[in-house]
């Protein structure tokens, strides 16, 4: 218990500004709102309410219950998408305890925080903070699509006739700027948005909360108010949404003063009393509830088999292609059932399984694979992916409805078969040819000059631009330590390397760089030297890693958009075959909307990498030292370079 005691420091002067400005806007709301209403309001206040009905008063707590249920659920949501593990029950009890007690006492993120850290055993101040944030901004954004679909619906003459359309307008900019920027940065706190199917689900429960709340304060108006439902929910949503952004003590002041000023035909005793009564049932009673279960922490309860793990050096040891060792780097999780285990990443909105198991045993190792990924990706409100799959997981997935789409194929060749004599590699030859007369060698090393290489590396991203990632390697010595690392020298000097991942049947290209003063024919040498060296180790298989597809849609995109016809010249140089890959979704508006998470992901890797990611990309490690995420070369929609 000692590891959950909670240290608090005094704050400054700004601090204490910052924490005083909301409290002095509620009084300045209630002056303003003591020169509005008339003065007798409040001395008949008490004779309206004793008029209040048992029914009105029976139909108020049930709307606040249905209220209360959508607001836990957000909780039930934001868990999943931050993988705490925490059984909804217990979610879905501590969310609705810390928005009661929240919007009684305000500083609803930080009062929400500690609530939940507190019923919440096995979640950290960290988590607590994190969650409690994303209920407030997610809610904010939730807000602005319920408030424009119930003024739609319901217009009223009080409301401006563009608000409707505005709101909208604003919900489906704050979408896309989700799915663009996943991650926003708050201070010192990273926070992860949810995905798109997440962000739906809140949206339609902020719906449910707000409407049924409104509801609760029409059951409490006085019966000689005439005043339809649907008049005074976008009412109250507006009035919500101001005292939330101000931050008074469960927005006392704006929330009053805007009712009172958007409902000028209902008189204000009847207002005051609706007001009072509805502060009773929604603001109080839920408080008083939650300070009950405040008392203790709620019980662990059952939590659902965790099946996520950090990446092992062992996962790689396996009969998994050798092109799995980006998962070194990219961030990559294990999803583990039995013996069988699934490389994943998490771009934004999508689960994506990078290229196939690592090991899965039997005939029925892709099936099961695809139930895993899919049970999974629901579990978290994620869209599953699966990129570059072979063609027998492809054949799998279709067959079990999932859509299906080329999108690269890897070029490979037979080291053993390997040979540059015939009229296919005479261009091979003069290149050849060239390298060995500038002087060029090539050769292993296994302690490579990683100062050299960087700066190779930093003059090729001034030439070819910022070295994508996720699905590319990227420049860092841990991440090259575990490949095979082939340098051209001239006169001593570096003046290009490539890396091939190793498995335990194939080489897979990875990084493949050339200094500016390379001669021509280097990176020819290099990897004809690889294969050379592939052939002697016996490997059985090597992979100059992707190029776009020949034909297809994704075909026509790379031609128009990222043409790789030097790419593709420098690989089939080695009369390398095509050996086609997949993108694999669920539907076709889920493959694709994956994709283009993927491929945001790979043109931005700092920017959507994830907190394992983003440790990767400063030389960090993952379990057994592994590096996590730091590009080249070219798999499906990675522009194009010419070697």
């Amino acid at each position: 218990m000692s590891s959950r005691v909670l240290r608090v420091a005094w704050p400054g002067a700004t601090g204490w500004v910052r924490l005083s400005l909301p409290l002095f806007l509620g009084v300045a709301c209630i002056w303003v709102l003591m020169r509005q209403v008339d003065e007798g309001a409040f001395a008949g206040l008490g004779e309206v309410m004793a008029q209040l009905s048992a029914w009105q008063w029976a139909g108020a707590v049930l709307a606040t219950a249905v209220s209360f249920a959508a607001l836990g659920q957000y909780d039930v949501i934001l868990h999943k998408h931050l993988r705490t593990d925490i059984p909804a029950r217990q979610a879905r009890l501590s969310g609705a305890a810390a928005i009661a007690i929240g919007q009684t006492v305000g500083m609803g993120v930080i009062s929400g925080a500690l609530v939940r850290w507190r019923l919440l055993p096995g979640l950290s101040l960290v988590q607590a903070t994190k969650l409690a944030t994303g209920v407030a901004v997610t809610f904010l954004i939730g807000l602005s699509f319920a408030l424009g679909l119930a003024a739609l619906l319901s217009p009223s003459d009080l409301l401006p006739a563009a608000l409707p359309l505005f709101l909208l307008l604003l919900f489906g900019v704050s979408t896309i700027l989700v799915f663009l920027h996943p991650r926003i940065h708050l201070r010192a706190l990273t926070l992860r948005m949810p995905s798109l199917c997440a962000l739906g689900a809140i949206a339609g429960l902020t719906l449910i909360d707000t409407v049924f709340a409104g509801i609760a304060l029409w059951c409490l108006m006085p019966e000689t108010v005439a005043m339809s439902p649907g008049a005074l929910v976008p009412v109250y949503m507006i009035a919500l949404g101001a005292a939330l952004l101000s931050g008074t003590p469960g927005g006392l002041g704006p929330f009053e003063l805007v009712l009172v000023a958007l409902l000028p035909q209902v008189p204000d005793t009847e207002l005051l009393c609706a007001i009072v009564a509805f502060r009773l049932v929604y603001y109080a009673l839920p408080a008083i509830l939650a300070g009950i279960v405040l008392i203790r922490p709620l019980p662990e309860g059952l939590r659902p088999g965790t099946i996520k793990r950090a990446l092992h050096e062992s996962d790689l040891a396996g009969p998994a292609q050798a092109e799995a060792g980006l998962c070194r780097q990219s961030g990559a999780e294990v999803l583990a059932l039995g013996t069988l285990r699934l490389p994943v990443i998490r771009p934004g909105q999508t689960l994506c399984m990078l290229f196939g198991p690592l090991s899965a045993p039997g005939a029925a190792g892709p099936r099961h694979a695809l139930a895993l990924m899919r049970a999974h990706a629901t579990r978290e409100s994620l869209i599953p992916l699966i990129y570059k799959a072979d063609a027998r997981l492809a054949a799998t997935a279709r067959a079990r409805g999932w859509q299906a789409l080329h999108v690269a194929d890897d070029m490979v060749l037979r080291p053993a078969d390997f040979s540059t004599e015939g009229s296919a590699f005479r261009q091979l030859r003069r290149k050849l040819r060239r390298a060995a007369q500038s002087g060029v060698t090539v050769a292993r090393d296994t302690t490579p000059p990683w100062a050299a290489m960087r700066e190779i590396d930093a003059a090729w991203q001034a030439r070819q631009g910022t070295a994508r990632g996720m699905t590319m390697g990227r420049f860092c010595p841990g991440y090259l330590s575990h490949q095979a690392v082939f340098l051209a020298r001239r006169d001593e000097q570096v003046v290009g390397f490539a890396s091939f991942h190793m498995g335990r049947r194939d080489w897979c290209l990875d990084l493949m760089r050339a200094g500016d003063d390379a001669p021509e024919g280097t990176m020819h040498a290099l990897i004809a030297t690889v294969v050379a060296e592939a052939r002697q180790a016996g490997v059985a298989q090597l992979s100059l890693a992707a190029l776009p597809p020949a034909h297809g849609p994704l075909a026509r995109l790379a031609e128009r958009f990222a043409p790789a016809s030097g790419l593709a010249q420098f690989k089939l140089s080695f009369a390398a075959r095509r050996v086609p890959r997949y993108a694999l979704g669920r539907s076709r508006i889920g493959l694709w909307l994956g994709l283009l998470d993927l491929w945001l992901a790979i043109r931005r890797p700092n920017a959507r990498a994830g907190e394992r990611g983003a440790a990767g990309e400063r030389g960090a490690t993952v379990a057994d030292d592994t590096p996590v995420q730091e590009d080249d070369d070219d798999y499906g929609f990675a522009r194009a370079r010419n070697v």
